[in-house]
Order: C-alpha cells, then sequence, then structure tokens
C-alpha cells in the first residue's frame, strides 16, 4: 500500500511539473496535452507497472515535461499573458487613488506611498502606467492649484474636477490591467 502512495505522489508530481510547464499553452491544448500524459500512464499502470521503479522508467520514457511542452508548440506563436489581477493589485490603486482624501494629518500621505509602493511591486502594469498612477494625484492637484490662481471656480466645480481626473485614470488603470494579451497570426511572428 505505501509502495502505491509513493507511486501516485511521483505521478502526481510529474503532472503538477507538466501542468506548470504547459501554462503557456492555449486551454485547449494544455488539457489536451495532460489528458494524454495521464491516458499514457493509466495504461502503463493497468498493464502491471505499480513498483515505485516500474513508475519512475514510465515517467522517463516519457520525458521531461519541459521537453514534452516544447515539442507541443512546435506551430503555435505563444504570446505574453499578463498576469492576473490580484486583489493587492485593486488595494494599490485603492491607495493610490482614494487615500489622499482619507481624514487625518498623515493618514493621506502614508495611504499614498504605500499604495505607491505596491503598484510598483506589482508586475501588473507597465512602467507608463505606473508613473501615470503615480503622478495623478500630484498632476489633479496641481490642476486644482493652477484652477484656483487663473479662474478661482467654486469649490463644487473643483472637486468636480478632482474627482473627474481621478475616476479617469483610475479606469484607465483598470482597464490596462484587464486588457487581453494581443495574440499574432503564425505567419507574422518573428
Amino acid at each position: 500500500m505505501n509502495m502505491e502512495l509513493d507511486s501516485d505522489r511521483l505521478v502526481d508530481a510529474y503532472l503538477n511539473e507538466l501542468a506548470k510547464a504547459a501554462e503557456a499553452l492555449p486551454a485547449a491544448r494544455r488539457t489536451e496535452l495532460i489528458d494524454d500524459m495521464k491516458a499514457h500512464i493509466a495504461e502503463e499502470r493497468a498493464a502491471g507497472a505499480s513498483s515505485e521503479s516500474e513508475i519512475r522508467q514510465i515517467l522517463q520514457r516519457l520525458g521531461d515535461p519541459q521537453e514534452i511542452v516544447a515539442a507541443a508548440t512546435e506551430g503555435l506563436v505563444l504570446v505574453e499573458v499578463p498576469p492576473k489581477l490580484r486583489p493587492s493589485d485593486m488595494v494599490a490603486l485603492a491607495l493610490v487613488f482614494f487615500g489622499p482624501y482619507l481624514p487625518g494629518t498623515w493618514v493621506p500621505m502614508i495611504a499614498y506611498v504605500i499604495g505607491i509602493g505596491m503598484l510598483w511591486s506589482s508586475n501588473r502594469w507597465t512602467v507608463a502606467w505606473k508613473l501615470l498612477g503615480t503622478l495623478s494625484w500630484p498632476l489633479a492637484y496641481a490642476v486644482l492649484l493652477g484652477m484656483e490662481v487663473t479662474v478661482q471656480p467654486p469649490l463644487a466645480l473643483s472637486m468636480t474636477v478632482d474627482i473627474l481626473i481621478t475616476v479617469a485614470v483610475l479606469v484607465g488603470m483598470v482597464l490596462a490591467a484587464k486588457a487581453p494579451a494581443k495574440v499574432q497570426p503564425a505567419d507574422q511572428a518573428s
């Protein structure tokens, strides 16, 4: 029984490594590849391979998961898919865009600085979007200050402009974060 558990662990570890290596493949191809490997292993086990050494031999014959995936990608054009939007990314946006409006003397600045740190440590946005997010609040403040000096608008108009600038940049960053990767046709890939 212990031998069977060890064999199962070997197979699970192999399939997990294969799945990790195949993350770059399209979902349908990745599922097909993993299902094929599972079926092949199941056939070998049904034919009598049960010991740990026999399972190791089967897995060695199948080959290295990286090499299997490399062979499965021939003819495919792989594109980099942006990482998934994590809750910490949303917290970073909230701190950057709404932190300056928190009550208190130091709380807004601390929230803003923490949000900037989280924004720059994320792999979700390009450097351009990170710069825009970092400068959004100071730029909105500069626009409002310029309006106060030149036209002295009513407070409601100043707040509306500030909110519109903040919302526009926030929406832009959320849309940029959710933008799908661009797929190149195989004949245009270089």
